[in-house]
Order: C-alpha cells, then sequence, then structure tokens
C-alpha cells in the first residue's frame, strides 16, 4: 500500500481559515477574481481552478504601479471576459467542482443573478460558494443605500453586461475615504469621511458610458449582513436563485464572510417566511442605527490610528 503524505500545514489565516473551514485542499475549487490576493492559492497546494478577466502576464501588467507582489499572482486557468461563467468552462467540467470561491467579487456583477446562476452549475449539489462581501457601513459605499431585489431583478431582466450610467454616477459621487481610507474598522467614527473623488467627475463618467459601450467596473450593489440575507432569500422566493445562506460572520473591518448552499429552503410556511423577512429588515435597521451613529460620533485624538485595519 502507498503511503500519502498529508500536505504540510498552513500558517495560520484566521480569514482563510473561517472562509475554507472544513474544506480539504484536495477539493475542486474555483476561485472568481483572485488576481494579486488569492484564498485558496495553488501555491499553497490547494486544488484550485482560477478564473480571471486576464492572464497573469496581463494581471502583472495591471498592477506593475501598485505595491503588488507578482509573485502571489497565480496562473489563470479560465479566461472570462464575456457570457455566462458557466460557458467559459469545458461542458464536462459543470457540476463537478465542490467549492466557488468570490471574495469582492459579487458586489461588481452587473447581473448578480447571473453570476448566482453559473455559479450554481459549476459546483456539485453538495457543493458551496464562499464569499466576501464590503459591509456598506464601513467602505467608501457608505452613503450609498443598501440594494433590494427589484434593482437586481431588473438587472437580471435586461440581460446587462456592464454597469449603467447610474451605476457609475453614483459610485463616484457619493464615494468616501476616512483619513484617506477607502475602508475601516467597523464602528470606528466617522464623522471625518470626506469625498474621494474631484466635483464633475461622476457627471463625466456618466456621459461617457451614455456615449460608448466600453466596460467601467463599479460596485453595483451595496450590503450589509441582514441585508444580503433577504436579498437571497427574495430573489430565492421569486424563482431567480438556488442558493441559501448557510453562515455568514461579520469581520471586524470593511467586510462580512459567509457561506452560500445550493437549495431554496422551504416556503411551505408564508407565514414563517414572511416572519423572517420582517426580522430581517428589523436587524437591517439596527444595523442602520450602528451605521449612522458612527458618523455622528467624534474622533478622540488618534482614536482612528489605535482602529485602524491591519494591511
Amino acid at each position: 500500500m502507498t503511503d500519502h503524505a498529508a500536505p504540510d500545514p498552513l500558517p495560520a489565516d484566521p480569514r482563510r481559515d473561517l472562509l475554507l473551514d472544513g474544506i480539504p485542499r484536495s477539493a475542486r475549487i474555483v476561485e472568481v477574481g483572485a488576481s494579486f490576493r488569492p484564498l485558496a492559492a495553488k501555491r499553497d497546494g490547494w486544488h484550485t481552478c482560477v478564473v480571471d478577466h486576464d492572464t497573469r502576464a496581463g494581471l502583472i501588467a495591471k498592477y506593475a504601479a501598485a505595491t503588488v507582489v507578482p509573485e502571489a499572482i497565480e496562473e489563470v486557468d479560465v479566461l472570462w471576459q464575456e457570457g455566462p461563467l458557466h460557458e467559459a468552462f469545458p461542458p464536462e467540467s459543470i457540476g463537478t467542482f465542490d467549492v466557488l470561491v468570490a471574495s469582492h467579487v459579487l458586489e461588481h456583477m452587473p447581473d448578480l443573478i447571473a453570476f448566482l446562476d453559473s455559479s450554481r452549475r459549476l459546483v456539485k449539489d453538495d457543493g458551496c460558494l464562499v464569499f466576501a462581501l464590503p459591509d456598506k457601513r464601513w467602505c467608501f459605499d457608505f452613503f450609498r443605500p443598501v440594494s433590494l431585489a427589484g434593482d437586481v431583478l431588473l438587472a437580471h431582466s435586461e440581460r446587462r453586461t456592464r454597469h449603467s450610467p447610474a451605476t457609475l454616477y453614483n459610485e463616484v459621487a457619493y464615494a468616501v475615504t476616512l483619513h484617506g481610507r477607502p475602508g475601516w474598522a467597523a464602528g470606528e467614527p466617522a464623522a471625518d469621511v470626506a469625498f474621494a473623488h474631484r466635483l464633475g467627475l461622476a457627471r463625466q463618467l456618466f456621459d461617457n458610458a451614455m456615449a460608448d459601450t466600453v466596460y467601467r467596473d463599479a460596485h453595483a450593489w451595496q450590503f450589509t449582513p441582514a441585508s444580503f440575507e433577504l436579498l437571497i432569500l427574495d430573489l430565492a422566493l421569486a424563482g431567480e436563485c438556488d442558493w441559501h445562506v448557510d453562515w455568514m460572520r461579520p469581520a471586524t473591518a470593511v467586510e462580512f464572510l459567509g457561506r452560500l448552499r445550493p437549495g431554496v429552503k422551504s416556503c411551505a410556511d408564508l407565514e414563517q417566511v414572511q416572519q423572517r423577512r420582517l426580522s430581517l429588515l428589523h436587524e437591517i435597521a439596527r444595523e442602520s442605527i450602528a451605521h449612522w451613529e458612527s458618523l455622528l460620533r467624534t474622533s478622540a485624538p488618534g482614536a482612528h490610528e489605535a482602529n485602524r485595519p491591519a494591511a
């Protein structure tokens, strides 16, 4: 009998260890848009299929002016530049993956429902979608409202492949930073937020988007933990999403983490479903209180330095 040595243990990484808890490195993983910060890096022994919009060489060139270690950018296995995600894969690989990783990806999708549908097609019935999402309360989306199902359904009905001029305008016109940072610690006093972009740039992008079809990236959707769970539930009730929230956890800064599982939770008891939806709306209200209280709270001298999230 041949002995198969266990892979070398990985250095502790609380974020990765939470998101990939219970997932062996031998699992078949799709990681979308890992760029220079892969969660399940192939160099660490993960059995990962890397999906991105450009080749590794192209990504290295893209980030040449940034403080990025080129070695962190992995070989891209599947190029995805247009069309549904699952159609970028060989037909025989559909439904063969254990995990799809989408770290700070979902909020960028012009047609979120199409992405969720493709993700469901790629993973097995007992697979999962691992996600990290920016919490709009603690990042540059601070002043933008949470996204609701009707807007996501409209984007899907229009089969959007690029962001609307309104989305581009709103991202730039209302984006803020806190002491120069695009994201900050949960609950950190935000009285000193400042606009991130010069006046007039938003209208310029709006006009350009009306006149051409060039893709410009943006946050199409804004979430808090409760609003995202409500969105997934409402999309499932509308027959447009074959996922449910398995678990979610807030992070100490910028984002929240979680996992979706295939299948829609039983909707037989409509009163119970409505109670859950109402409960989530109440939780969104509580999240909003913490959000706006951070705006009204004044920082003590140097307090924002103490609360600065780790790089």
